[in-house]
């Protein structure tokens, strides 16, 4: 009698045991854009991966988050060897590949930056033309600099301080950065100085899921999901309960510059 009764209460757990077992984990790469998102600890930190973990685990999912750089992680979003990539813009290159999810919209402020002791001043985008300029592989800065590349001179690294040190090193002219890609690092340099021109624009802020992914049939949940999340204004609540200026809450039309 006794078995009986352990094999009945076995049978009861199991369920609960093979869901366990088989819950659909979402590979991720975490991304260094402080204080929206960054990885510390082992962990991806921050509004933009609360967004991302509150949504999955609305489906009922787990999500593995990974350290990769943004070159790499945009590369393997190609053949869909990551689950979800955080905080991003889109580009029409981008959209061959990846299935967006709408955070909001942020103002996007550009700068340049050249070595303070060059003879050397940009106040429109034409003065651009002359000039080696540095930028991220990968990145996107806003539409007049990303859209225009083809009358620009532009030499491509994977991070920061390439950019300071070819700076420092003349091998170029002028380096493009954003808040978004730690601006700071060059307005606190007193080698270099910023120059008169800037690119204002309305930039949309994403999460996407590959459409090589093989989770990516779960696209649609995840898109009702994270509409609800921002028309309710919880992501907003979100950003603003880690002290982080969320993005703005707007509807999204075919007239948005991503």
């Amino acid at each position: 009698m006794r078995l009986i009764l352990i094999i009945v209460i076995s049978c009861l757990f199991l369920p609960q045991a093979r869901a366990e077992t088989f819950a659909v984990v979402w590979q991720a790469h975490c991304r260094d854009r402080h204080p929206v998102i960054y990885f510390e600890n082992g962990e991806c930190k921050g509004p933009g991966a609360a967004v991302i973990n509150q949504v999955i685990t609305r489906l009922g999912h787990k999500v593995n988050w990974s350290n990769v750089p943004w070159a790499r992680t945009i590369k393997v979003a190609e053949t869909g060897q990551v689950d979800l990539i955080p905080v991003h813009s889109m580009t029409p290159e981008r959209n061959d590949f990846l299935d967006p999810m709408l955070l909001g919209y942020d103002k996007r402020y550009v700068y340049y930056f050249a070595l303070a002791n060059r003879q050397l001043e940009v106040k429109n985008f034409d003065e651009l033309k002359p000039y080696i300029i540095g930028a991220l592989r990968g990145a996107f800065y806003c539409p007049q600099f990303n859209d225009n590349q083809n009358q620009l001179k532009v030499s491509f690294v994977n991070d920061n301080g390439q950019l300071i040190n070819m700076l420092k090193a003349e091998r170029i002219d002028l380096a493009i950065t954003s808040e978004q890609h730690e601006m700071q690092f060059f307005a606190k340099n007193p080698q270099l100085k910023q120059m008169e021109y800037v690119d204002i624009s309305k930039n949309g802020r994403y999460f996407s899921i590959p459409l090589m992914s093989p989770l990516h049939q779960y696209a649609k949940q995840v898109h009702q999901i994270v509409d609800d999340m921002r028309t309710s204004g919880e992501i907003t609540r979100l950003f603003e309960s880690y002290g982080v200026e969320p993005p703005l809450n707007l509807t999204e039309s075919p007239l948005a510059t991503h």
